[in-house]
């Protein structure tokens, strides 16, 4: 099966569009008003707006041109990727080379990174006609898919074209790759393919394939290395690089370290955007232009000067916009006041200014990652937690246009992340503010809360105290009532005996009465007897 066939087919501005990236996809104008990108990188359809490193675009051409493999390296906020989609791809692609940009998704819902390789092959020769049919087969590797004999792809006028395999962001294998295990054992994998590919070397598979059948070796070209690699990544993982050399000793072979731009190359990257398309009217003056510069280089003189060109390409721009806002017909030096910090916290907090603070929390927790590198969000996902938030339904537009955000298209699906890296500290901080400022808050309720608890715990205790007294007044009543009820019961119980004694001793002299009554009774009746006899 060849990669036509087995690929679906995709139109060519399709894919051109996945392999330069979405640079004015939503929109943001690029024109002779607004010739600087921001933080945006050029790609070839912005070219001829890019200028200043002409030399480090020749080198590189000539590099990849002899040899199989090469690095291209420099700190962040250099332009790397400018230089590879503006100045590399439109040299070799006039070169009849077809350039492949690659960024791999070490996600669980994407394919092996050879499939994707393979995908992105597909894509970017769509247009093109692979001479040999049915020998691509799925789960081959990267350097079986680009091996098999006499298989090569050319464009409509027949002439034989050549892979350019653009790995950019390639720091990305040592930072998100490492977030799981999956994520590790996927980068492991890669590398072990991507290092058969760049040192032309038959997969151990296919090498003990080939061991329990010769004939399988008619199907291959060992010696074949019409294609080309080219890595990019940050200066700062040059280490970890290093240590892939074990597998890939070409690493070292061919490397190209980008420097910041010289004073003379940042002017031209100033004059030319503003100047070549409007001969008559330049945007900015030499003078004017002198003094970006030098403010981007922090003060030093032309000749001395080292400038990353991500902020000079900002800072243009926003002096562009206030050039536009004021109704000037060019830039004075007037505007160019503040810091580098200050010109990209006001284009931070400007591009945010009419969104809700939940976007802003979205954008600081989901598209960097907890050490503070940019992550990716699917587009439909960062879409879906935008309107949980409520932000309106064209806040990612605005914010793509603004430039705070950047959509590129990998592997069919469209991924949302920060514009650039010269971002990520201003937006850490942003977050690292605000978290400190939220828990700095949720301690401050928590203390409001520990004092309402403490406030109505003294109230309870003063109510408990009131009821303890009442009830202690109470007890005191009860137990007087008390008191005065035994000393009435004793009293009463003193005067029954009194009475009951008294009772007896009326009895008793009730008794003796009447026994004394009776005998003096009987005693008178006796008398009157006897006196009845002497009558």
């Amino acid at each position: 099966m060849s990669v036509e066939d087995s690929i679906e087919p995709i139109a060519r501005d399709t894919a051109r569009d996945a392999l330069h990236g979405p640079a004015h996809e939503l929109g943001g104008s690029v024109d002779a008003e607004n010739p600087w990108l921001g933080l945006s990188s050029f790609t070839e359809e912005t070219q001829e707006y890019f200028f200043g490193r002409e030399g480090e675009v020749a080198e590189l051409t000539r590099r990849v041109q002899r040899k199989l493999l090469t690095v291209l390296f420099g700190k962040s906020g250099l332009g790397k990727t400018s230089i590879l989609r503006a100045g590399l791809v439109p040299r070799l692609r006039s070169q009849e080379y077809f350039p492949v940009y690659l960024r791999i998704d070490y996600g669980h819902d994407s394919p092996e990174p050879a499939e994707q390789i393979k995908q992105a092959i597909g894509k970017a020769a769509a247009s093109g006609q692979w001479t040999q049919t049915g020998v691509a087969s799925a789960g081959e590797s990267i350097w079986e898919f680009l091996h098999h004999r006499d298989d090569v792809l050319k464009d409509a006028s027949g002439h034989t074209l050549i892979p350019l395999l653009i790995f950019d962001q390639f720091e990305e294998l040592f930072t998100l790759a490492q977030s799981d295990e999956f994520g590790r054992v996927r980068a492991a994998k890669f590398i072990e393919e991507l290092s058969d590919l760049v040192e032309n070397r038959p997969p151990k598979a296919l090498e003990a394939e080939l061991d329990s059948d010769e004939t399988v070796a008619e199907s291959f070209d060992f010696s074949r290395s019409d294609y080309r690699v080219v890595i990019a990544l940050r200066e700062d993982y040059l280490a970890p690089l290093e240590s892939l050399k074990r597998l890939m000793p070409s690493l070292s072979q061919n490397r190209l370290r980008l420097a910041p731009m010289t004073g003379t190359q940042a002017l031209e990257a100033v004059l030319q955007p503003g100047n070549r398309l409007r001969p008559t009217k330049p945007l900015v003056s030499e003078e004017v232009a002198e003094a970006i510069v030098r403010f981007v280089a922090g003060g030093s003189e032309l000749a001395n000067a080292e400038v990353e060109p991500s902020l000079l390409s900002l800072i243009c721009r926003e002096l562009n916009e206030q050039r536009v806002a004021q109704g000037r017909s060019e830039i004075s030096q007037d505007l160019l006041a503040g810091s580098h910090e200050t010109i990209l916290s006001n284009f931070y907090e400007r591009s945010l200014a009419d969104q809700p603070e939940s976007v802003r929390r979205i954008i600081e927790d989901d598209l960097l990652t907890e050490s503070g590198y940019r992550e990716n969000l699917a587009e439909e996902s960062l879409l879906r937690r935008f309107q949980a938030a409520g932000a309106a339904p064209d806040a990612l537009a605005k914010l793509v246009n603004r430039r705070l955000l950047r959509i590129e298209e990998r592997l069919d699906v469209r991924r949302v992340e920060l514009t650039h890296d010269v971002l990520t500290g201003i937006v850490r901080a942003s977050r690292d503010a605000r978290h400190e400022r939220e828990a700095r808050e949720a301690t401050e309720r928590a203390l409001a809360e520990q004092r309402e608890r403490e406030q109505a715990a003294h109230r309870a205790l003063r109510r408990t105290r009131a009821i303890a007294a009442g009830c202690g007044v109470l007890a005191a009543v009860a137990i007087a009532a008390a008191l005065f009820a035994l000393v009435s019961f004793n009293r009463a119980r003193h005067a029954e005996l009194m009475v009951r004694q008294a009772r007896a001793v009326s009895e008793q002299a009730r008794g003796e009465a009447e026994g004394l009554l009776g005998f003096l009774t009987d005693d008178f009746v006796t008398e009157l007897e006897t006196f009845g006899r002497y009558q």
